[in-house]
Formats: structure tokens, C-alpha cells, sequence
């Protein structure tokens, strides 16, 4: 059986923090997830993309993290959302209307693509 914990990674790109989210965002878990993409406001990295590739659940509190951390970016840099994998995971997103809330990418590359800063 899959391992359901919520696992987290970050990586930097030419300007742009990937935060990679796998597993499971339960109602338990979702804080550290709330904490990751904070962290990274507090330390003025305003380009993330969010990794949900291997996403295998999202509770409505992780849900609302995502969204308060894309209201958040759109002030103050650009952030983008990869699509899970999994296809239940989303046809749920497009089922409550995430899907046209967020940004939303394909893959990694596509979401750097999307949240990089401008060449100087």
C-alpha cells in the first residue's frame, strides 16, 4: 500500500522556489504545507511553483491553503500550480472549481516557464 503520509521538498531554479508536494494533505498534515509556501513569502522568494504531481489527496484545508497562498502571490510575485497526476485527485480539483482559480501547469517545466522572473 502507498505511503499516505504528506511529504515535502523544495528546490531552487534561476529564480523560482518548486515546492513538491506528494502524498497526502489531510486535515492533520496540512499546516506544514501552510508553513512551507510562508516561509517562503517571509523569505522574499516571490516566484513558486507548487508541485502536486504526486498528490494523492487534498483536504478542503489544504485546498484553502492553496488559495490563500495564490491570493497571496498575485500580489506580490506569481505562483503556478502543477495538476496532479492522479486523476481522481484531478477531476476533483475541476469538480469544485479549482481548476479555474488557480494557475495551473502541466508540469514543472511549464510552471517555471510560467512564474520565471524576466531574463535581465
Amino acid at each position: 500500500m502507498p505511503d499516505k503520509k504528506m511529504k515535502l521538498a523544495t528546490e531552487a531554479r534561476t529564480g523560482v522556489i518548486i515546492l513538491h508536494v506528494s502524498g497526502s494533505v489531510d486535515h492533520v498534515q496540512y499546516f506544514h504545507l501552510q508553513e512551507a509556501i510562508q516561509t517562503q513569502l517571509d523569505k522574499k522568494q516571490l516566484h513558486l511553483v507548487v508541485n502536486l504531481s504526486e498528490l494523492t489527496y487534498i483536504c478542503s484545508a489544504g485546498i484553502n491553503t492553496l488559495g490563500h497562498a495564490a491570493a497571496q502571490y498575485e500580489k506580490v510575485g506569481k505562483s503556478c500550480y502543477v495538476k496532479p497526476a492522479n486523476a481522481a485527485q484531478w477531476q476533483f480539483m475541476k469538480t469544485i472549481g479549482v481548476d479555474k482559480i488557480f494557475p495551473w501547469a502541466d508540469s514543472v517545466e511549464s510552471a517555471v516557464k510560467e512564474v520565471a522572473p524576466p531574463a535581465a
